[in-house]
């Protein structure tokens, strides 16, 4: 053998040899654990292990002896030796074909190569999942003296090269399942490292951002070059020192001398016959969480200006307005009868605007415990009132945060909150109930009212500096009964979304004298009365044409067409439309629902889903004799005829003439 010191191979110069080392850095700390592990127990043990780059660059050279290698290093066989043009061996041959070779002796060409065995396997690691790229691509080989030769040495080196793939593959399937946390990942290990550093095993970029320091290399280096050392960052390195497990607690992170407020959850994992000992940390905000769960729990707008039916001058006038609202920041204020389409209104401005792709909260602040409404609103720490949640709630106003939130029936409103929602419109900050800590939201508010809120506003009950916070920009949505022109049309486009939903074979027509009674009657629920009038009609009819009895049959009560007189009494005049050939006889009075399709007390009947039941006005009961038979002769002796001119039921109507003995 050469005793020369001086290198035989060409060398590549420290800088590009550190370079490939960190470019394999698992595979270093694989190695030390395999060295660790295995050949302690073999101290007669002559070979090396040698780790060589794809490009046939031997970048360390492992053993448990070191007069080993001292030995290679006498022949010019040094960690920086490039074998790619060292004629044939098992190296530079096994890469060219990808396979785990072996040569002995005189099957090397370069002549320091002759004294030795050579026994290589290629390493070839994927990305775990698509596009499947490239992670690690080196190699392995045993170097030992030729009179060491042994068969059995392959079968090794290709077993220790397997069982390196495997680890590697399922860390990086691991590595992904971190990855969908979504969260800033850092894992530290305080056993792997022969000098006792506290290593990073694993980080992400997400870490670095939330951090908002610039990204390092950091693999299998210690977690101090990011993470300041003590004495700052006490409770993180206690976690890392204690192996300590923790969700979702709040923790100061101090990253190059800047704090930074973050929320933390731990896994500690421990291993300690594979030199693995430490935990990992999954970082995030708090403004990150409550985007994540408003993305889950949020009521999302559903509704586009596409939706919102009519062609009514002035509701084209208000939509252009409103189109042109969704393209500011600015807040809004909806006023409107009961029934007139706020919240559509509102959906429909939101998925206009550049907020579309984020939250859309609605609550109605008129449907909600007084007591209630200002954790819901808000969001309240843990313990602060009996009943609330371990780890507190986060409120509407949070979930909404990049978005919207619509606050409906904001008249309902108590005072005491109105100083408070007053305050975080100003200032677009809260804090939740029970705690310190202020919360910056980014919200549009769209409000709405039915009420009369200048009356509010003189009587006290409603806060005016609030009003003008909320009323940047106001929009007055008209009621059904001022824009006729759209209730068929609407009454139309219910009809058949009922029909289309609940599986209606035919879709049901108007007949003109229904259409001439729809348009006539006030709409004091505006559209939405309509809307359920058409649902319950649908569901409740056969045949495929809508007659006016159907209508009366189900109207909320007794509702007078617009523009009807009533007498001197204060009794409505009976609306009588226009006499067709169709097959009913003209309708002289508002008839009772027909008792065969609603079954309920006389005088009573169920609302459809139009709101609360309510008494439908009764006929007086004690009908004369000449009343009656007045009657039987309009209609023809048709008696169900002659007890729908007459305003009663036919039940009442044939006890009525059983009573007189006709």
């Amino acid at each position: 053998m050469s005793t020369s010191n001086q290198p035989i191979f060409p060398r590549v110069d420290d800088h590009i040899l550190e370079q490939h080392r960190r470019s394999l850095a698992r595979l270093y700390i694989f190695l030390h654990r395999y060295l660790a592990k295995t050949m302690t127990y073999a101290h007669t043990s002559v070979y090396a292990l040698g780790l060589f780059s794809s490009d046939s660059i031997l970048l360390d050279l492992f053993a448990n002896e070191e007069y080993i290698l001292d030995q290679l290093h006498k022949n010019g066989i040094y960690a920086s030796t490039i074998w790619q043009d060292s004629g044939r061996n098992a190296v530079s041959e096994g890469f060219k074909s990808w396979k785990s070779m072996r040569s002995v002796g005189d099957e090397n060409e370069h002549p320091v190569l002759k004294n030795y065995a050579i026994y290589f396997s290629p390493i070839s690691i994927l990305s775990a999942y698509e596009p499947y790229d490239q992670m690690e691509h080196c190699g392995l080989a045993i170097i030992i003296p030729k009179q060491y030769a042994w068969d059995d040495y392959l079968t090794m080196i290709v077993g220790i090269a397997h069982d390196m793939m495997i680890t590697l593959q399922f860390n990086n399937i691991a590595t992904m399942y971190y990855e969908r946390s979504g969260k800033g990942l850092l894992s530290i290990d305080n056993m792997m490292s022969r000098h006792g550093e506290a290593l990073a095993t694993y980080y992400n970029q997400e870490l670095f951002d939330l951090l908002g320091a610039d990204p390092i290399d950091m693999y299998y280096r210690p977690a101090e070059l990011l993470i300041d050392p003590l004495p700052a960052n006490q409770e993180l390195w206690d976690i890392v020192e204690h192996h300590r497990t923790i969700h979702n607690q709040p923790l100061t992170v101090t990253c190059h001398g800047k704090d930074v407020s973050l929320i933390v959850s731990t896994d500690a994992f421990n291993q300690p016959s594979v030199n693995a000992h430490g935990v990992t940390f999954y970082f995030t905000t708090q403004q990150k969480i409550t985007a994540k769960l408003a993305k889950k729990v949020a009521n999302g707008a559903i509704k586009t200006f596409d939706d919102i039916i009519g062609k009514n001058k002035n509701l084209t006038a208000i939509l252009k307005r409103a189109r042109q609202m969704a393209l500011t920041d600015s807040n809004i204020l909806i006023l409107g009868e009961s029934g007139t389409g706020k919240d559509v209104l509102a959906q429909a401005i939101h998925n206009a605007s550049i907020r579309r792709d984020k939250p859309f909260i609605a609550i109605n602040c008129g449907a909600m415990p007084k007591d209630l409404i200002e954790s819901e609103l808000f969001g309240y720490d843990s313990g602060a009132f009996t009943g609330a949640r371990k780890n507190g709630n986060i409120g509407k106003f949070e979930l909404a945060s990049g978005g919207t939130i619509f606050l409906d029936e904001i008249g309902e409103m108590p005072l005491d909150l109105q100083a408070k929602l007053l305050r975080v419109v100003e200032q677009k900050q809260l804090m939740r109930l029970g705690s310190s800590q202020i919360i910056d939201v980014d919200v549009k508010i769209i409000a709405a009212t039915n009420a009369n809120i200048w009356s509010m506003i003189e009587q006290k009950q409603f806060r005016a500096d609030l009003f003008y916070r909320i009323s940047t920009m106001q929009l007055n949505l008209i009621p059904l009964r001022e824009r006729k022109d759209d209730i068929i049309p609407l009454a139309k486009y219910f009809i058949r979304r009922v029909s289309e939903r609940v599986g209606k074979d035919s879709i049901m027509r108007l007949s003109p004298e229904a259409q001439e009674l729809l348009t006539s009657l006030e709409w004091r629920g505006n559209v939405r009365e309509l809307q359920n009038l058409m649902e319950c009609i649908v569901q409740l009819y056969p045949g495929d044409l809508i007659l006016p009895q159907y209508i009366l049959d189900n109207i909320s009560g007794y509702q007078k067409p617009a523009g009807q007189m009533t007498s001197s009494d204060g009794v409505p005049v009976s609306y009588v439309p226009p006499l067709t050939s169709g097959s009913y006889p003209p309708i002289i009075h508002p008839a009772p629902p027909d008792r065969s399709i609603i079954h309920q007390p006389e005088g009573y009947v169920q609302d459809c889903g139009m709101g609360t039941p309510y008494s439908i006005p009764k006929k007086p009961s004690a009908l004369s004799r000449e009343e009656i038979l007045s009657a039987l002769e309009t209609c023809g002796g048709n008696r169900s005829k002659a007890a729908q001119y007459l305003g009663i039921s036919r039940r009442t109507f044939y006890r009525r003439l059983e009573k007189l003995g006709l």
